[in-house]
């Protein structure tokens, strides 16, 4: 596996990683309509593991990022949008660069 391959798996593994706990963290809090997005944004994740299919990673970056974050907005969850943010904004760099792709707002 090359070292490209390696770091883009990394950064899917952290966004799993911080999504599980968010997901766990509004499940404490009893938000279960940032459950449903939350887990709807990271349950595709696992197949993009050493996917060599470079659509579905730039698919990833440009569609289902940004979907997951209007959805955040529309159900009234700015400050977690922002969060979310935060924490995905390492991965979501790593994973446009090697997409060949521009991170959009």
């Amino acid at each position: 596996m090359s070292d490209e391959l390696r770091i883009r798996d990394q950064a899917y593994l952290n966004l799993l990683h911080w999504g599980l706990l968010m997901v766990r963290d509004s499940a404490c809090s009893g938000h279960l309509d940032l459950c449903r997005i939350e887990s709807d944004h990271i349950h595709n994740i696992p197949s993009l593991f050493g996917e060599s299919n470079e659509l579905r990673h730039v698919y990833y970056i440009e569609q289902e990022r940004g979907l997951y974050l209007e959805r955040l907005v529309a159900a009234g969850a700015g400050e977690y949008a922002d969060d979310a943010k935060s924490r995905y904004a390492e991965s979501w760099r790593i994973l446009a660069e090697a997409a060949g792709v521009r991170l959009s707002e």
